[in-house]
């Protein structure tokens, strides 16, 4: 269950979406791209919005995407993840299905690059500067 109270406007969605620290796409119940944010969509521009989440994926990818997408609609999971090094970097990718009221209206994509954080051990208490 997600819990949510209050409202953003869409310029508030904007700034905290832009200020995640993960990158996110969103693509509907049709599969068409309506929104990404984030350096690891560097290979995608404006060209993609509204376009089918399957032209902005590598041709190598896109058996797994279908799987994942058939998987999520037919309401048998709901989550689908990744991870790997790539350039010295490690990336972890997480697949949600989005649903409402349990009916599924797409698809969230989320992208993070993890090396800072599996670094860490002990504990950091706050203020931490």
């Amino acid at each position: 269950m997600i819990w949510q109270h209050g409202t953003l406007s869409a310029e508030q969605v904007r700034l905290v979406t832009g200020h995640l620290p993960a990158d996110i796409s969103f693509a509907d119940e049709d599969d068409v791209l309506l929104f990404w944010s984030g350096e690891t969509y560097k290979t995608c521009d404006a060209r993609y919005i509204g376009r089918d989440i399957r032209d902005c994926h590598p041709k190598g990818s896109l058996e797994v995407l279908e799987q994942i997408l058939a998987e999520f609609k037919a309401g048998r999971r709901d989550t689908a993840e990744r991870w790997h090094e790539e350039d010295g970097r490690f990336h972890f990718t997480r697949y949600t299905a989005v649903r409402s009221h349990g009916v599924y209206k797409g698809i969230l994509e989320t992208n993070m690059y993890l090396e800072g954080f599996r670094s860490l051990s002990g504990e950091q208490t706050l203020p931490g500067w």
